[in-house]
């Protein structure tokens, strides 16, 4: 958080009352030096001494740097402008967030990531007095659902002439933290699901990263929003929407445990010159999710996969050039072709539905709604009518011809080539009502579905995202059986799976949870509620993992406690949209014992 203006007054009364006081003296490039004002010394052996400029945690040497950069702004400061602040920092591990804290963090500001510093400052230099990164790590150990409620973000640097050197900046939320130097220091991983983890995010130019490494998984951003950054003799590890996209990489290093470490470059796009990349990926290697500029020259490529492919994006534009010159791979020229000059074919884009909000008898309804097992997340439909249509406790959308609810078109990502009815709304429902002064006994539903997550964690995050599928329901009150898909912090490549009955809106699980990776394109889904049992069995013929075992199929059973005569059908989709979507298909019901 940006500093209070008590604590402020504080530092800088501290550093002007006892000015004579003799400084610290510390080692800079071999040569003995003294902390002034502007050359902040950290060094977490030592008590915090703000009239020495010495202080014990990176944190409170942050806040000095920005008090003063503050002070100065609003005094009018003559040297304002000219004068850098160091802050240089003795080897060990520096937690920006306590660790240990089992507080969950959340933001204090609507729809912003909860940051574990906020700073606000000009002219600054970060300098580990070690020429090895490693020695130096500034940390953290928060993500998405795991010690946050939101994408957790070490740092945010709001200003310009940004420098760092010597560092190692981590999110050990689900990466082992190894200090070779103190072993003492080692932390594992708080998780090993991986989640959005995420390290430094700014607002500000000029910044540049001198022999610093960057260690997280899934949405790294190393220093992301800053409209020119220069990596030079830097590292990353990173899965996918991680790297900044205003990046100059020189001379760097990379381990891709993601297929498209980009969501997206900026329009004058990223640039890798004489960088050693090895990917974890199997099939084809991206470099970005959406289709923007890259250039690549002179690097060296290797990879797990000897068969790997590499590609710009899934779909290029050709708006955005794309050139890859004297690189190679495995240790053989490669080439990744210049994007082309005409546009690649382009799927039709979806087809909206019509919104159908009104349950009529042996028809489909299309709304939105949201559950009632998910008032503690921050989203809602439209409002609901002054008239409702039929019971529950969630709200239910209006019937308002736009936004269309639901689109027939093709996947993204996992479900590309795949066509299919996709939600366009987040709570999208489809529901069938049976026909009235019927009486069903058993039924059956089979369906087809093709999630865009390629990992098998079927969702955009772990927030109450779930897709409920039922049969033997009742539209007009919730009531019914059916199976939930749901993404828990559990898992970053599964789902986990259960038999839910409903009851009035209201839903309570009547099966343990299992851990099921099927869901991926290719999922198929069946349904069955005969003879006082519902049977869920999940396939996906198209998986083929390296351990086959989790490529069987699963079933799951229970009774069904509450026998009922009702036929519908109903499917509740609670996930984020786009790439986190799923698309159905091959919907067939039948009825049993009628």
């Amino acid at each position: 958080m940006y500093l209070m203006k008590p604590f402020i007054t504080f530092l800088l009364l501290s550093a002007v009352i006892f000015t004579c006081e003799a400084q610290t003296r510390f080692q800079l490039n071999g040569q003995q030096v003294t902390s002034s004002a502007h050359r902040l010394y950290v060094n977490d052996q030592m008590k915090t001494r703000p009239s020495r400029f010495t202080f014990r945690t990176v944190n409170e040497a942050l806040l000095f740097a920005q008090a003063r950069f503050l002070s100065d702004a609003t005094e009018g400061s003559t040297d304002k402008d000219t004068l850098w602040t160091d802050i240089c920092i003795e080897p060990s591990v520096y937690w920006i967030d306590n660790p240990d804290d089992p507080a969950i963090r959340v933001s204090d500001v609507p729809l912003e990531s909860p940051f574990g510093l906020k700073v606000k400052v000009d002219r600054l230099r970060l300098i580990g007095l070690s020429d090895n990164p490693e020695d130096v790590v500034i940390a953290c150990n928060r993500g998405q659902t795991q010690g946050s409620d939101g994408n957790f973000t070490m740092l945010h640097f709001t200003g310009s002439d940004i420098q760092a050197e010597n560092i190692t900046f981590g999110n050990y939320c689900n990466v082992d933290l190894v200090y070779p130097r103190n072993p003492r220091l080692n932390r594992p991983k708080r998780n090993p699901a991986i989640v959005q983890a995420q390290l430094v995010i700014c607002r500000g130019d000029r910044y540049t990263i001198r022999n610093c490494r960057f260690i997280s998984r899934l949405n790294l951003c190393p220093f992301v929003g800053a409209d020119h950054v220069d990596f030079d003799h830097c590292y990353f590890e990173c899965t996918d929407d991680a790297l900044c996209g205003t990046g100059t990489y020189r001379q760097c290093g990379f381990t891709f445990y993601g297929s498209k470490p980009f969501y997206a470059t900026s329009r004058e796009g990223a640039t890798f010159i004489d960088c050693d990349i090895h990917s974890k990926v199997r099939g084809t290697q991206y470099l970005t999710k959406a289709s923007s500029p890259v250039t690549m020259r002179d690097c060296r490529w290797t990879s797990d996969d000897p068969d790997l492919q590499l590609a710009w994006t899934p779909k290029p534009n050709p708006k955005h050039v794309c050139v890859m010159t004297g690189c190679t791979l495995n240790g053989r020229p490669y080439n990744v072709p210049t994007t082309p000059d005409v546009p690649m074919p382009m799927a039709p884009l979806g087809l909206p539905l019509q919104n159908q909000p009104d349950i009529i008898p042996g028809q489909w309804t299309l709304d939105a709604y949201k559950p009632s097992d998910l008032g503690e997340y921050n989203w809602s439909v439209r409002p609901a009518p002054a008239h409702p249509r039929m019971g529950g406790t969630g709200q239910i959308n209006a019937p308002e011809p736009e936004p269309s609810v639901w689109a027939y078109g093709e996947g993204e990502d996992g479900a590309e080539g795949c066509f299919g009815l996709m939600p366009m709304v987040r709570g999208a429902r489809m529901m069938y009502t049976g026909r009235d002064g019927e009486a069903y006994q058993g039924q059956t539903l089979s369906i087809s579905l093709d999630p865009c997550k390629e990992m098998g964690q079927g969702f955009g995050s772990a927030t109450g995202q779930y897709l409920d599928i039922c049969i033997k329901f009742d539209t007009r009150t919730l009531t019914g059986y059916g199976l939930r898909f749901i993404r828990t912090p559990n898992h970053h490549n599964a789902v986990e799976v259960w038999l839910v009955e409903y009851q009035c809106g209201q839903i309570t699980p009547i099966t343990e949870s299992q851990t099921c990776y099927l869901f991926r394109r290719g999922c198929k889904l069946t349904l069955t509620a005969s003879e006082g049992t519902l049977t869920a069995r999940i396939s996906n013929d198209q998986y083929q993992p390296d351990d086959p075992a989790l490529a069987q199929p699963m079933t799951l059973t229970a009774p069904i406690a509450h026998p009922n005569p009702f036929g519908g059908i109903h499917i509740q989709h609670t996930g984020s949209l786009g790439a986190s979507a799923t698309l159905f298909s091959d919907i067939h019901s039948s009825y049993l014992e009628k």
